[in-house]
């Protein structure tokens, strides 16, 4: 083992010696150089080769001028001609477990098409009747040409959103109070209409306009809801009223129909009561009648008729009364023809019997 070490070492030395300064720096020299070419084609590699993601486009330029769109996939272009266009874009970010909501602005190389939403926050707008409130809306936007959104606005975020606010401010500056609580669906779609017209030219589509709140001062909203509190009492004073308007009328009709019933039934009833009495007298009368038909049967062939009988017979009754009455000195005055009858009669009778 001494012996091989003290070969190696001696074999060092001169290798060595052999080797000058020049060719130790040529070495030198090459591991640099092939280090920078390696890095270089990395560079190259990394700039020339781009993967677009779904759902994303990249405008590519060339000498600064537009060149073509690259799709979702892999593509190659060229490090040194082409480059990706920046763009500026600004996104609404809520991290996962909180409800705190981040703008997100950044510089980037891809158009994302998919549907975006911008909430720009609480804006002060006055009505038609001169009443300052906040209005916070929603706003959800596509991207439908890429070139357009690219180069025919500088910053399209901010431009849709600052275009909202404005045609928002009109479109209140036109309406009353009243009219913005109660035209929430009208106002979103004349916002979507209005915004549509100038959104279109920078290949955007404007999906859909939405008001999230509506937000009167103070003074304001309590006026507002004494009179509402003012309104239900009145409704309730008018309901009110009118259950007992009602109550009335029904109870009036009930009355009403009361003495309609009332009345038929005495009517009925008196109708009932005048046949009875008719049968009665019918029945008095057929009972006199048959009376009378017997008596004359019994008295055919003497000389007393049948009438003079039977007012004698009534005044022999009523002559008690007349005596006994409370009146008893009043004098009756009579026809001799009738005394006469009657004295014949009262002698017929104890002849008869």
């Amino acid at each position: 083992m001494g012996v091989l070490s003290e070969e190696l070492q001696l074999t060092a030395e001169l290798t060595a010696d052999e080797l000058s300064g020049g060719e130790i720096g040529g070495i030198i020299g090459f591991f640099a150089a092939f280090v920078v070419v390696f890095i270089i084609t990395c560079c190259c590699c990394r700039a020339g080769v781009k993967v677009v993601h779904q759902a994303q486009v990249m405008v590519v330029e060339r000498w600064g001028k537009f060149h073509r769109i690259l799709k979702p996939g892999i593509h190659f272009i060229n490090p040194i001609f082409d480059r990706p266009r920046k763009i500026h874009w600004k996104y609404v970010n809520v991290p996962i477990g909180t409800h705190t909501e981040a703008v997100v602005t950044q510089q980037t190389d891809r158009v994302d098409m998919r549907e975006h939403c911008i909430d720009f926050g609480k804006q002060n707008v006055i009505t038609k009747d001169t009443v300052c409130i906040e209005i916070d809306a929603l706003v959800y936007y596509q991207v439908t040409s890429p070139i357009r959104a690219v180069y025919h606005i500088q910053n399209l975020p901010d431009a849709i959103e600052l275009l909202t606010q404005t045609t928002l401010r009109n479109i209140i500056a036109h309406l009353t109070l009243d009219e913005t609580f109660s035209s929430r669906e009208q106002i979103n779609s004349m916002l979507q209409e209005r915004t549509q017209e100038d959104a279109g030219r920078w290949g955007v589509s404007i999906i859909r306009v939405e008001i999230q709140d509506i937000m009167p001062p103070s003074d304001i909203k309590t006026a507002m809801e004494n009179q509402i509190i003012g309104e239900r009492e009145r409704r309730s004073a008018v309901l009110q009223a009118d259950g007992e308007r009602e109550s009335q009328i029904i109870r009036s009709r009930g009355e009403a129909a009361q003495i309609v019933l009332r009345a038929e039934g005495e009517k009925t009833a008196r109708i009932q009561l005048a046949k009875g009495e008719a049968e009665a007298k019918l029945t008095v009368a057929n009972a006199e009648a048959s009376c009378i038909k017997a008596l004359r049967d019994a008295m055919e062939g003497s000389r007393v008729r049948a009438t003079d009988y039977l007012v004698a017979m009534q005044y022999l009754s009523a002559l008690p009364r007349l005596v006994m009455g409370s009146h008893p000195t009043r004098a009756i005055l009579l026809p001799q023809e009738t005394v006469d009858d009657v004295s014949s009669l009262l002698n017929i009778l104890p002849q008869r019997g």
